[in-house]
């Protein structure tokens, strides 16, 4: 771990600009935020030089402030609720999958904003991840990482000390862009995919997985006899292992929302019906 004071190096680049001296702060803070939240600090530069203060890698800010008094924060969607802000999209990244976005702002009130805001957090996270779908973006530029250094060196959280997200959370997230999709034209669907990348990126996940009781998913199959409890209409295939009628045993009210794991809070679901428990708008 390289001996590197980096809130001495932001605090002295800032200490004779009058405009950002009383931010200085929060702009610290911004940073430390921006180093939690980094995907890949192995990969992500920092430093200051004459034009600004900067996390980045190959020639992308990250998160930077500017000598012409301009924050920027690289996101994965653009944000249009930050008060005197502007959300653009990387050019870069035009031939993304889906493009990458910085958000700007001029206005210093808004580091608060940005480092209280997960949502925000959680973009960035996944922006300074999918950055690195293009070697070309990404690559080494002497002329830009000169006094610059990585991030793992001096900085050492990688993502340890950022909670995992669950896979409903990915799925909520997957959710929401396909809603995002849906509202582009044909046209431009067909244009973004001719220029996706085929194969996917992949991200580590945590899984909370509850121990349930055997007797009660047992007993709930036992009442249902191979009916849904709701369509009423016979399970649409038989267990491959012991020619049982395939049912799923769903909760009313969820584990994870203090549900108890027991037969009167249980119901026996097709699969379709079991979708529709989830994703639906009927309640059981």
């Amino acid at each position: 771990m390289t001996d590197f004071n980096w809130k001495y190096e932001i605090l002295q680049w800032t200490d004779k600009k009058w405009k950002i001296k009383p931010f200085q702060t929060d702009l610290v803070d911004f940073f430390e935020t921006a180093f939690k939240n980094t995907t890949f600090p192995d990969r992500a530069l920092f430093g200051t030089n004459d034009y600004s203060i900067s996390l980045l890698t190959g020639g992308i800010f990250f998160a930077a402030y500017t000598r012409e008094g301009v924050i920027w924060l690289l996101l994965d969607r653009p944000f249009n609720d930050i008060p005197n802000s502007d959300s653009k999209i990387v050019k870069s990244t035009k031939n993304f999958s889906e493009p990458l976005f910085w958000l700007e702002t001029k206005n210093l009130n808004n580091l608060k904003t940005l480092i209280d805001r997960q949502d925000i957090w959680d973009s960035f996270k996944i922006a300074t991840e999918r950055i690195y779908d293009s070697k070309m973006v990404t690559s080494h530029r002497d002329h830009i990482a000169k006094n610059k250094i990585t991030l793992a060196d001096f900085y050492s959280n990688g993502l340890q000390n950022i909670p995992l997200k669950t896979v409903y959370e990915i799925e909520k997230e997957l959710e929401e862009k396909v809603k995002h999709a849906r509202k582009l034209s044909h046209k431009k669907r067909q244009e973004i995919l001719s220029k996706s990348n085929p194969k996917p990126t992949k991200t580590i996940v945590k899984q909370t997985i509850f121990n349930r009781n055997q007797y009660v998913i047992a007993e709930v199959l036992y009442r249902a006899k191979g009916i849904c409890e709701r369509c009423k209409k016979s399970a649409p295939f038989l267990r491959d292992n012991d020619n049982s009628p395939y049912l799923e045993v769903h909760h009313k009210i969820p584990l994870a929302e203090g549900g108890d794991d027991t037969v009167e809070n249980a119901i026996a679901l097709c699969p379709n019906c079991h979708k529709q428990a989830h994703y639906g708008k009927t309640t059981y």
